[in-house]
């Protein structure tokens, strides 16, 4: 097999689709070019003929040319799994130790010849004769991360994972059965406090986060915390982080720093007049200046570290042992985060922030040069380590406020769907990402030119060599101080539409991603962090998908706007999904007023984002239909009069009635979790984030007008808290 028939087939194994299904309804075939940037991306050459054979061989003899495969995941309750072992013919009485170590150290020893295990097949590599045999566990372990090594009797060995996952991921008593509960949607950099230095911080989230305890919600919902790039400040995209395991140390809030009230180096600082006209203004400007925020907050984060190291690192100090602790605990994950940002910070005072174009020996984590460079520059890097101590200190502290005034979840935390290729995660790594390719979307109804996000995504095929690793150290980070965790685009954890770099976004293609793993990996870490699981499920979504997600517990998103029937009317509230968050809109949408309006088809008419002439009306006139659909089923519900207006611009008080009445159909709704975003209560017209702009439109820039305080004790937010607590506090039969 040669020329397009072997490239296809080589591009079937590794995932790639032969083509999908637009919006529109059209069948597009993927291109061979495209194939060929997405093979090279996994680490799969496909230039030519040679090469195409060369990466066939390549990729169909891997998981002949080791012992063991590098992951098994098994679900609870199953027989004890057969363990594939792979070895040559010749090796076949060769008796070898086996060694499974459970996670909590309780280990199980044997030996076995391949000869006496269970015959599977055989192949050959390189010359050489290679037979499978199925070697049977004797006891399937409890659930967690387990480790069986094989060694050979010269002391050669190899190892797997062999993982254990529920059947079911953690669904939290709130809304384990009807009604359910109801939460707060806000994002963080939007809330606005009287301490507060231009931008939201993770004291303004503790202080909603009580507040909405107090009304009677069970969780808080909040934009992603990813860590983003502090020698960059203007990139503040909450969704193209640097790195998912780590936290956004601009939310941190410096005036709550144990060390704020001890140094008088800090004191002296903000007490200048020039600081303080400084504060003054970046707290009063109607948009968030990140940059701005940032050189303002970091000289008192570099005095504050001071202060800390000087007179907390002694032996026995409380605080410096916490500190201590949390380094430990973070293991090198964590200090390979603290290097990178050291490295980028030094590289950038020279022009060259990008870790590819770093001197070889410091592109890649774990090399003599890095650790010469982490002791070198020790200081630095246990600075950054404090920035994280402090920014997960103060999270922590926002999560159990909330609980303690009797939001049961707390915080419900929000994962992205990819990294930038220039950021931390993708220089740590590097082996299991698809650098060279970007993630995006088809065209859809929200982006109708297709869209390109800029985010290196996971390499299926590379990823699983890794055991999962980097995959599950995502999962964990993003459900510590979290009762809930949404998964955006979360269709990944089956397929995500790539883009070749340089092409429009409607040139990409779905790559497939090992689901059942993926999904039984998300139940695991579900469970072992209590945290509730939702799948932002919108979009074009696999067929079987939903299915899936409830099976395993994981619940849907659904957002009222787009709960239509087949005739085009708003799902009755009976109807929704029960396993499912429900909500007005989403970030990516404009708050109810807005959209109500048709201030995104405005935007995106002025941006030049519809990819052909008369879109724009065509959007407008079906708004006119949603509005008039959304009165219909409000007013059957007798939840809004029969005569409220369906044009598009509404007064104050209209907007207010419009909001109160769709919060209403959505707490009579079978969805056993609804969000309530602020901006909908308040009757303010919003949009946090206009897909398929950058500069363009103020996106993660908004800030609400009023303080945390003024929010919660708003009439409208309270009378509203009244009528969703009365729902969740009511049991249905």
């Amino acid at each position: 097999m040669t020329g397009i028939p072997a490239l296809d087939h080589l591009a079937r194994l590794a995932g790639i689709e032969d083509g999908w299904w637009d919006f529109f309804g059209e069948w597009r075939v993927v291109p061979p070019e495209t194939k060929r940037v997405f093979l090279a991306a996994m680490g799969l050459p496909a230039e030519d003929d040679e090469q195409i054979r060369a990466s066939l061989r390549d990729l169909t003899s891997r998981t002949w040319r080791r012992w063991l495969e590098p992951v098994l995941i098994v679900e609870e309750g199953s027989p004890p799994p057969s363990i594939s072992v792979t070895v040559p013919a010749d090796c076949n009485m060769t008796e070898y130790q086996w060694v499974l170590e459970e996670e909590l150290g309780i280990a199980h020893r044997g030996s076995l010849r391949p000869h006496d295990l269970r015959w599977g097949e055989e192949h050959e590599v390189d010359g050489r004769l290679v037979h499978r045999r199925w070697f049977d566990l004797p006891a399937l372990p409890p659930m967690g991360y387990h480790r069986l090594t094989l060694t050979d009797p010269s002391g050669v060995s190899t190892a797997m994972s062999l993982i254990i996952t529920p059947a079911r991921a953690f669904v939290p008593e709130a809304v384990a059965n009807p009604p359910g509960a109801w939460g707060i949607a806000s994002q963080i950099y939007a809330l606005r406090t009287p301490k507060d230095w231009g931008v939201g911080s993770y004291g303004a989230l503790a202080e909603l986060a009580e507040g909405a305890g107090r009304l009677g919600a069970s969780c808080v919902g909040i934009n992603p915390l990813h860590a983003l790039f502090p020698s960059h400040p203007d990139r503040f995209s909450p969704y193209s982080p640097s790195s998912r395991r780590f936290l956004n140390i601009a939310y941190i809030d410096v005036e709550s720093i144990p060390e704020f009230s001890e140094c008088m180096e800090a004191k002296r600082m903000f007490a200048s007049p020039g600081f303080q006209a400084s504060l003054a203004r970046v707290r009063g400007t109607p948009l968030i200046e990140y940059p701005d925020a940032a050189q303002l907050a970091r000289p008192m984060l570099e005095a504050l570290y001071r202060w800390f190291r000087k007179t907390h690192l002694e032996p026995g100090d409380e605080r410096g042992e916490a500190f201590r602790d949390f380094q430990r605990d973070g293991g090198p994950a964590a200090r390979n985060f603290a290097v990178f940002e050291t490295l980028h910070e030094h590289f950038e005072r020279e022009g060259n922030g990008y870790w590819r174009q770093w001197p070889v020996d410091l592109r890649r984590p774990g090399s003599p040069e890095i650790e010469a460079f982490a002791l070198a520059h020790g200081e630095r890097v246990e600075f950054f380590q404090w920035l994280q101590f402090i920014a997960d200190e103060q999270l922590g502290r926002a999560h159990r406020a909330g609980v303690a005034a009797g939001a049961s979840m707390g915080l419900y935390r929000d994962l992205a769907v990819g990294i930038a290729g220039d950021g931390a995660e993708a220089w740590a790594e590097q082996e299991s990402l698809a650098l060279g390719v970007s993630v995006g979307a088809p065209p859809d109804p929200l982006a109708l030119k297709g869209q390109d996000w800029g985010l290196i995504p996971f390499n299926p095929i590379t990823l699983r060599e890794n055991a999962y690793a980097p995959f599950i150290g995502v999962m964990a980070a993003n459900m510590r101080h979290a009762g809930a965790l949404r998964l955006d685009h979360a269709m990944s954890l089956q397929r995500l539409y790539w883009v070749p770099p340089g092409l429009p976004a409607d040139q990409g293609a779905y790559v497939r991603y090992p689901v059942d793993d993926l999904f039984r990996l998300v139940a695991l870490e579900s469970r072992r962090n209590r945290c509730l699981v939702i799948g932002e499920d919108l979009g074009t979504v696999p067929e079987g998908f939903r299915e899936r997600m409830d099976r395993l517990g994981l619940f849907a998103y659904r957002v009222m706007v787009f709960e239509k029937t087949e005739t085009g009317k708003i799902r009755p509230p009976a109807k929704f999904d029960t396993q499912a968050l429900a909500i007005f809109a989403t970030h990516d949408l404009p708050s109810a007023r807005g959209w109500w309006a048709g201030k995104d088809i405005d935007q995106r008419e002025k941006l030049d984002l519809y990819p052909r002439p008369g879109q724009a009306a065509e959007e407008r006139e079906a708004r006119q239909t949603d509005r008039e659909a959304m009165v219909e089923a409000m007013a059957a519900e007798d939840l809004l009069g029969s005569g409220f207006p369906t044009t598009p611009a509404l007064s104050d008080a209209q907007a207010v009635e419009l909001a109160a009445a769709a919060h209403a159909y959505l707490a009579r709704s079978a969805a056993r979790l609804m969000m309530v975003q602020m901006e909908d209560v308040l009757g303010q017209d919003l949009q946090m984030n206009l897909p398929g702009t950058t500069v363009q439109h103020p996106n993660w820039r908004r800030r609400f007008t009023q303080n945390c305080g003024e929010l919660v004790a708003d009439p409208r937010m309270r009378q509203l808290a009244e009528v969703l607590s009365a729902r969740a506090a009511k049991q249905i039969s």
